[in-house]
């Protein structure tokens, strides 16, 4: 059977819509925005508080910033969606319910696939070649608590309240998804080695996490992918994480050169290879659930 994709995700919020919104999306989304910015710099003032020069280059500082950072975050969601906006919980999507084995294989282990072809290409293209390879076993770990953190932080925001505010106006739903996307790939734009091709990655990212919720409706399936993208990007396969470098990496590697395969200072979502890896992602997302 051929997909539609113009009404694949058509009945998605079908009974969201049902609810009568108490305040226009407008003054919804500049709540957001204001909550956004208030808690981010709340949560930075305060780890800078709690905490000192040498403290501020370990992992615990980023794990402290990204937990008052995520907790602010969510507080303010929850504030704007369940208590002024009167919406049930259970729209954001977080549900214990879902086909764990499929999400687990498709955010851990399709994941981990994209990044060992597309490290593979980087290798054998001789953009970037091995150093050394070293258990740094609480930096594994500790970077995986951080980046999971991290993940939820932004699906929450996106996700669950972003993508789910704008999909129960009458508004279609891909171009939803299209604006949801392009905020997610704009949050990037003050970070370190930013270029127009890891915008455009960044944006795909979006459409990929977008469409793992709109077909599930559980945020937990794009918070686990997103956190094995950048937990097996950076403290595994030693690029960049959004041209952040905040942990040792099991491969130590040597840049011959930034270029456009291996996605330069930016880290690999920097790079021409992992867009087009990222579309057949897409592809195949789309085949397995629909």
């Amino acid at each position: 059977m051929k997909t539609n994709l113009g009404t694949l995700f058509e009945d998605t919020f079908e009974e969201e819509k049902k609810r009568k919104n108490k305040m226009p999306l407008w003054a919804d989304l500049l709540l957001i925005a204001v909550f956004f910015f208030i808690a981010a710099g709340g949560a930075d003032i305060l780890a800078l508080a709690l905490s000192d020069e040498a403290f501020r280059h370990t992992g615990e500082y980023h794990l402290l910033y990204m937990g008052l950072q995520a907790g602010a975050i969510f507080l303010a969601i929850l504030l704007l969606h369940c208590l002024i906006d009167r919406r049930p919980f259970r729209e954001l999507g977080m549900s214990a319910s879902g086909t764990w084995g499929k999400y687990l294989q498709i955010g851990i282990g399709w994941t981990f696939a994209l990044f060992v072809i597309g490290f593979g290409i980087c290798w054998l293209s001789g953009s970037v070649s091995v150093a050394s390879v070293q258990w740094n076993w609480k930096d594994l770990s500790l970077s995986l608590l951080v980046f999971f953190i991290g993940a939820f932080n932004e699906e929450v925001l996106i996700r669950g309240y972003l993508l789910t505010r704008l999909c129960r106006t009458r508004m279609n739903v891909w171009v939803s998804l299209i604006i949801s996307s392009a905020v997610f790939s704009a949050l990037h734009l003050a970070n370190s080695g930013i270029s127009p091709v890891a915008l455009v990655e960044l944006f795909l990212s979006g459409i990929t996490f977008g469409c793992m919720y709109l077909f599930t409706k559980n945020l937990w399936f794009p918070v686990i992918a997103h956190c094995a993208w950048n937990w097996i990007q950076g403290p595994v396969f030693g690029f960049k994480v959004s041209g952040t470098d905040m942990f040792s990496s099991l491969i130590t590697q040597n840049m011959i050169h930034p270029n456009l395969i291996n996605g330069g200072l930016f880290g690999f979502e920097g790079s021409l290879v992992c867009i087009v890896l990222e579309i057949v992602f897409i592809g195949l997302l789309i085949k397995v659930f629909k």
